[in-house]
């Protein structure tokens, strides 16, 4: 009974965070990104892509072979960590939720190109680090790339 309502809690707590990032992202983006920085668009796709929001994330991308390919991978990855694992998953993405996400060298490479190093790190101190590029479409920066960092 106690691992029941442990579990139900854990739960609950989570939704309430997948509320609140879904919230936090829609309410700074209008539309598709509009009036986001290249950074503040790195944040809110991966906010997205770590409260499984996929139309929200892939509305902050670019239609890019890239992030076809991206997008494919992690939908497979999520279906079959539910399948086979869904609390663990959802521990996971509670740790990733409130892990620091931060950019470093960003550069802007024309007036439609930006590119920067992406780092998420979790309280337990294990990092992960992208190399992000994102284009400027209709005035909207939208992440186009991600590849691992060197």
């Amino acid at each position: 009974m106690r691992k029941f309502i442990l579990n139900i809690l854990l739960l609950a707590g989570i939704a309430g965070l997948g509320v609140l990032a879904a919230w936090l992202v829609r309410s700074c983006c209008s539309g598709r990104a509009e009036g986001l920085s290249p950074e503040d668009t790195v944040k809110a796709f991966y906010s997205s892509v770590i409260a499984g929001d996929w139309d929200k994330a892939e509305d902050l991308s670019a239609p890019t072979d890239d992030m076809k390919t991206y997008f494919r991978t992690c939908r497979q990855f999520w279906n079959e960590a539910q399948k086979s694992d869904s609390l663990s998953l959802a521990v996971a993405s509670e740790m990733l939720s409130s892990a620091d996400m931060s950019l470093e060298g960003g550069r802007h490479e024309g007036k439609d190109l930006f590119r920067t190093l992406f780092t998420i790190r979790t309280d337990d101190g294990a990092s992960k680090t992208r190399k992000v590029e994102l284009v400027k479409e209709g005035g909207i920066w939208l992440v186009s790339r991600i590849a691992a960092s060197e």
